[in-house]
């Protein structure tokens, strides 16, 4: 793919000027958008979750995936989820518009600023989750899950523990058993799971993180 890259990075120099996008979000753009510029601008980037994390000196994977998350959500990036344990691809919205889809520092909104108003064919969406919008917002009535029933979440909550996490069940099994067991009270049971899961993440990778670190120096 040809891509100019001092272009797009004054383009999103100028975008930022009128939005708000927060400063982990920023960095990430920027040294992904330069490793995708060292890969030779294929059609595709393909990049682990840990090397994300050393490119910008992250130890936390949720913080990374918040990061990225805010990206695609802002149009700027289109993520496909590797099959089979394989790493995500990811796809930037160019502003120039080379690749279909931005066009006059408005990447992705599926118009292009002065002429077209309808949606361009071959555009993402770039969403790592499909809103629903048919359903109201039954979400709000929890439902308990685990053996004992201890772990109340919505039916939104439970389909974006399916969505991050793999081993999402194993996770409440934990919370049900650790309240049956030990009595643990949480006002927010989705809002505990995501934390049980960030400090077992920063545990488990902080090794890795400083063995890759050790690598790119």
């Amino acid at each position: 793919m040809k891509v100019n890259f001092v272009l797009e990075i004054t383009a999103f120099y100028r975008w930022l000027k009128s939005r708000h996008l927060s400063n982990n979000a920023q960095l990430l753009w920027f040294h992904l958008f330069c490793y995708w510029n060292e890969a030779g601008f294929p059609d595709w980037l393909q990049v682990d979750t840990l090397r994300m994390m050393g490119m910008v000196q992250m130890k936390s994977k949720n913080t990374l995936i918040r990061a990225r998350d805010e990206l695609v959500n802002a149009g700027l990036l289109v993520v496909a989820k590797g099959k089979h344990k394989a790493p995500n691809k990811y796809q930037f919205i160019l502003f120039s518009g080379t690749n279909g889809c931005g066009s006059d520092y408005e990447p992705l909104t599926g118009t292009q600023t002065g002429s077209k108003t309808g949606s361009q064919t071959g555009c993402e969406t770039g969403r790592l989750f499909k809103l629903n919008q048919t359903k109201p917002n039954l979400e709000k009535e929890k439902t308990a899950y685990g053996e004992f029933g201890n772990v109340l979440l919505t039916l939104d909550e439970v389909e974006k523990l399916q969505g991050e996490y793999p081993d999402w069940q194993e996770w409440i099994r934990r919370l049900d058993t650790g309240k049956e067991m030990k009595g643990y009270q949480y006002t927010n049971d989705y809002a505990a799971l995501l934390n049980w899961i960030e400090k077992e993440e920063r545990e488990k990778t902080e090794q890795a993180f400083q063995e890759l670190m050790a690598e790119l120096q």
